[in-house]
């Protein structure tokens, strides 16, 4: 019996050498894309703005990776993650986006001391994949943006802006892609939306002094 005992001992170590290793988890970052520069306007050159903490669905303050299938129900990605939360990512490229661009006499964060003319804030209202019954992936991304004055808390401007992404195949790496592509317009179109509003204030201001 000692024997077949040393064979089962050793079959159990054998079995142990050939387990094969849990595959490595992949982690994520948005590409925001390169900046567009843009001249600063009559209407903001003396204005402070501060960035709000972004809103969001709790589900993206995490480092999971969702999606959604057919049956309308979320899932997340077992070997693939964020290596920073989506909302913080985002926080930091319209950051970056607002003072790249040049409009502002200042840019300052949410919990900056400083004085400031304008708060901008921004909700993200969908940022999910979602995958049909032939594996095809379609990632969606939508965002509602209010630019409010500081001093009066009057909303001065609103808008939404939504991006549609189709991709042939699903999985984490081309849901960030159309994420990444849907974030890359997303700056453009911010910057270039409160750049019309300072273009309008600028034209108030005009009146205000000939009155």
């Amino acid at each position: 019996m000692k024997w077949v005992t040393a064979i089962i001992i050793a079959a159990l170590i054998g079995g142990c050498s050939l387990t094969r290793e849990a595959p490595p988890v992949q982690s994520y970052r948005l590409d925001g894309g390169e900046m567009i520069g843009t001249e600063s306007t009559e209407g903001c050159r003396e204005r402070v703005i501060r960035i709000a903490l972004i809103e969001a669905p709790q589900w993206l303050e995490g480092t999971a990776i969702h999606y959604a299938g057919t049956d309308h129900r979320f899932y997340r990605y077992t070997l693939s993650r964020w290596e920073q939360s989506p909302v913080q990512q985002i926080q930091q490229l319209i950051e970056k986006s607002v003072i790249e661009s040049g409009l502002f006499k200042g840019v300052v964060p949410y919990k900056s001391l400083a004085k400031n003319d304008w708060l901008l804030e921004v909700r993200i209202e969908q940022m999910l994949q979602t995958i049909d019954s032939k594996g095809a992936g379609e990632t969606e991304l939508m965002l509602y943006a209010v630019l409010v004055d500081q001093y009066s808390r009057r909303i001065l401007a609103q808008k939404t802006f939504s991006y549609r992404q189709q991709n042939a195949d699903a999985g984490a790496q081309s849901a960030v892609r159309g994420w990444s592509e849907g974030v890359t317009a997303f700056k453009s179109a911010l910057i270039a939306w409160l750049a019309e509003q300072c273009e309008t204030q600028a034209g108030i201001d005009r009146s205000d002094v000939d009155l």
